[in-house]
């Protein structure tokens, strides 16, 4: 009976302040002795040491026993839980928009190597992630404990729940999102020449050079990357955020469109030259670029408005 002894001990000890003792001891005492009758008698013996030691581990551990008793045994208890859930989503949506902004930042302007730039990028987004999911917690678990909720739960009525829309619910499709989040971070690492890709048609005789309205899109092209980086993320992590979405969609339409305008007007955007080949050659090859570009940039514009307002359609049939 030592062992019983020793158990109960432990459960006294960690019983919350306040807590009548005597008689929860009393009635467990009375429960696990009725356990070793029942189990004597399925085994038609007394029972060693060890058969009370297995009897006791089925019990349970002292502090899952004793925090049975406790009124408080969650750190955030079910009616909050809700709140709690969707401000933690908010807040960590925040920070990795910032995080992914701050990444951007750090590709274009640190001179370390891709590899060490990812991973201290990935350390501070990791620190920040956490740190910010700790305070929120830890708010979050003040309110549950000082009652601030239960007034606002109370006072709650069904008639001023929203009215849902007739369209179904469809399922969302994440694939896309996150294929032009990778794209565009790809980009921004071409770009600023993070990760080196001669994407230029050449020939061993050619040398292709960008023209100077390439040096002025520099900055522009990187935060129109970086603005379309955050509507994808917008669209995958916050949906139902459709005010937000749609100005990003707008932004990002326009800021291509302008982008189109400029290059469109700046005239040829690349200059073919060659020590050795044929003067008639490299200005055919000129003049084909020049037109292929001209074409392109205004059906890249055209393009653009037009799945702008495909999205806007979209984005205004979903359910609320």
């Amino acid at each position: 009976m030592d062992l019983i002894e020793r158990y109960l001990g432990a459960v006294r000890w960690n019983l919350p302040a306040g807590a009548k003792a005597d008689d929860i001891l009393a009635e467990l005492r009375e429960v696990i002795e009725s356990r070793i009758e029942d189990r004597e008698e399925q085994l038609g013996r007394p029972l060693t040491r060890d058969d009370i030691s297995t009897l006791l581990k089925e019990f349970g551990h002292p502090l899952t026993i004793a925090g049975g008793y406790r009124d408080q045994r969650a750190l955030i208890g079910a009616d909050v839980f809700p709140f709690y859930w969707f401000a933690l989503r908010v807040v960590l949506v925040i920070v990795a928009v910032i995080e992914a902004i701050e990444l951007g930042g750090r590709v274009i302007v640190s001179s370390a190597p891709l590899a060490q730039t990812l991973a201290q990028a990935i350390h501070s987004a990791t620190s920040s992630l956490l740190l910010n999911a700790a305070i929120v917690t830890l708010a979050f678990a003040i309110i549950e404990r000082s009652g601030w909720l239960t007034d606002y739960l109370q006072r709650w009525k069904p008639e001023s729940l929203p009215t849902l829309p007739s369209i179904a619910a469809r399922p969302r499709k994440i694939g896309e999102p996150v294929m032009s989040i990778v794209l565009g971070i790809g980009f921004l690492a071409w770009w600023t020449g993070a990760l080196p890709f001669n994407w230029m048609p050449h020939d061993s005789d050619v040398i292709v050079r960008a023209a100077p309205i390439w040096t002025a899109l520099y900055w522009p092209l990187i935060a129109l990357a970086m603005l379309g980086i955050v509507r994808d993320m917008a669209s995958l992590l916050t949906p139902g955020w459709k005010l937000l979405r749609a100005v990003l969609m707008i932004g990002c339409a326009a800021g291509t469109v302008a982008l189109a305008a400029m290059v469109y007007k700046a005239g040829p955007l690349v200059s073919l030259s060659s020590a050795t080949a044929n003067a008639e050659r490299v200005a055919h090859m000129q003049h084909g670029l020049d037109t292929a570009l001209a074409i392109a940039v205004p059906i890249l514009a055209a393009v653009t408005i037009l799945q702008c307002a495909v999205e806007l359609w979209k984005l205004y049939r979903e359910p609320r």
